[in-house]
């Protein structure tokens, strides 16, 4: 019934308004969808940093989850606190809908030695043949001239550049790794450097050391244990839900943590990157709506006289607002669509070939922008609604004209 009483002319003759002057209706319309269209290209690009910053530390460290002896956190010696890792807690593990995969870690402290000086090291085992289905990016997470830990060597290391030039060692070097097991006296065994991690943070390059599990269950007299179970799952999306249905089926022995918990850190990088990205849009969209604003005043201005001769004929001020409004929603409604459209053929196109940004330790980031037609339907809605608010003021100045004046105007 409303848009009855609006009357279809109302839309035609705002229509035709545009028309009249169509290089100005242009250059307005180009600027709502240069925002459409750098919208949809900034979200399908963030989306795309995102996902890859934080698959970049689940796929290649943390894992999507993590299982631990609950109070591991809380005690004043973890080791202590030791799972057993065998066949059946496995299986277990892996009957929970949504696991893929399960990998035993031990996370251990000690003393590196080259005989004549020391220093401290946090110690990370992992079997490579389980760690790999979990994180399958830490195979590749190595630094230049490195290799993988391999199944078959029980007895090398990678470890950060810094520690090894503070020692005084290079690939292929001997090291002594020395800790201290949950029930026994302190142990040393000889560790090859076989490679070195990528140096992705600083302070990590100067404390971490990667061996494989057997050689730190040797080290720790811990046989056949473990500090935590890393665990892949189908969607990272879904990782909360898929922890929950693990703590079911673990019991309240266990303690399950996403990757969320565990590196809160990523997430809040994450979330930074979201709001940027969320940020430089809204300005974009403020520019486009100022020059909505713009050409719709000068459009006012212009028609003084049309709109008093419109008033005296007897058109309402209310169909006056209906006009300037449908001429700044058609406006905004083509033009919205034609930047999504445009905009998601860019992000196709970007998708479909990647694009190449450099990382921290000289490793590549390859994006793989994507958009969802949610978000394509709800950046058009948000543009026709902007638009259609940019005129309001200037509709709203045209329906408070006096006829009478607007005839006297030159």
């Amino acid at each position: 019934k409303l848009f009855q009483r609006c009357d279809m002319r109302l839309i035609l003759m705002a229509w035709r308004n545009l028309n009249r002057n169509r290089q100005r209706t242009l250059i307005t319309a180009l600027s709502v969808a240069i925002g459409v269209l750098a919208s949809v290209v900034l979200q399908g690009l963030s989306s795309a940093f995102v996902r890859s910053l934080i698959e970049a530390k689940v796929e290649s460290r943390v894992g999507a989850l993590q299982v631990f002896r609950a109070g591991y956190f809380d005690a004043e010696e973890p080791l202590r606190l030791s799972l057993s890792w065998n066949h059946d807690i496995a299986s277990r593990i892996l009957r929970v809908p949504g696991i893929t995969a399960v990998a035993p870690r031990i996370e251990f402290e000690g003393l590196l030695s080259n005989g004549t000086e020391a220093t401290m090291f946090q110690g990370s085992a992992i079997d490579p043949a389980f760690e790999y289905k979990v994180c399958p990016k830490r195979q590749r997470q190595v630094g230049p001239d490195s290799n993988p830990l391999r199944s078959e060597r029980i007895d090398e290391m990678l470890i950060g550049r810094t520690i090894a030039e503070s020692l005084g060692v290079d690939k292929g070097g001997t090291l002594v790794m020395q800790a201290a097991g949950p029930h026994a006296s302190t142990n040393a065994l000889d560790v090859e450097v076989s490679g070195f991690l990528p140096v992705i943070d600083f302070a990590e390059s100067k404390r971490v050391a990667l061996v494989s599990l057997q050689f730190a269950q040797d080290l720790l007299r811990m046989p056949g244990r473990v500090t935590s179970y890393a665990v892949g799952i189908e969607e990272l999306d879904h990782a909360n839900v898929v922890a929950d249905r693990l703590r079911h089926a673990l019991g309240k022995d266990y303690l399950v943590l996403t990757w969320e918990d565990l590196d809160p850190g990523t997430r809040t990088r994450a979330l930074t990157a979201e709001y940027a990205f969320f940020l430089v849009t809204v300005m974009l969209f403020l520019l486009a709506a100022s020059g909505i604003i713009n050409t719709m005043l000068m459009s006012v201005s212009e028609r003084v006289r049309e709109i008093g001769t419109m008033l005296s004929l007897g058109v309402r001020r209310w169909q006056i607002t209906v006009l300037f409004l449908s001429e700044a929603a058609l406006s905004g409604i083509f033009s919205a669509l034609g930047g999504a459209a445009l905009g998601y053929g860019v992000v196709s196109a970007l998708g479909a070939y990647g694009v190449v940004g450099p990382m921290a330790g000289g490793d590549k980031m390859i994006l793989y922008p994507r958009v969802g037609f949610g978000f394509l339907l709800a950046t058009v809605l948000f543009a026709v609604s902007g638009a259609v608010l940019a005129g309001l003021y200037p509709a709203w100045k045209a329906a408070r004209l006096r006829p009478v004046e607007a005839l006297r105007a030159n």
